[in-house]
């Protein structure tokens, strides 16, 4: 019977390599990894508000929401042809400083 089953995913792992899709079968594989992991660390003792007596009283908060909004900090900057974004000026020198720079590159030489 075991030699059955060893045939029958033998196949569908064959069906599978000749039918599906690679992008679908990278994803597919993905979520069952990510689920495997997930229910591997699952495992273990269930922690309880009992195993933590100084909190026991409290209410347990609901934990915070993510902010779906753009961030507003960051100025939004249009991609070129080429899909590559400009990058900010690494930094500032003020012209006094960049005088001062260029003097002792000049005396360096």
């Amino acid at each position: 019977m075991k030699w059955l089953f060893a045939l029958v995913l033998i196949g569908g792992v064959a069906w599978a390599a000749a039918f599906v899709p690679p992008r679908t079968a990278a994803k597919l594989a993905a979520r069952a990894l990510r689920s495997g992991w997930d229910w591997v660390a699952a495992l273990g003792p269930e922690k309880t508000r009992a195993d933590r007596p100084d909190r026991a009283d409290r209410p347990e908060r609901p934990p915070p929401r993510a902010s779906r909004k753009a961030q507003a900090a960051t100025p939004q900057r249009r991609a070129t042809r080429d899909g590559i974004v400009p990058q900010p000026p690494k930094e500032m020198l003020r012209p006094n400083d960049r005088a001062a720079l260029d003097s002792l590159v000049a005396n360096a030489k």
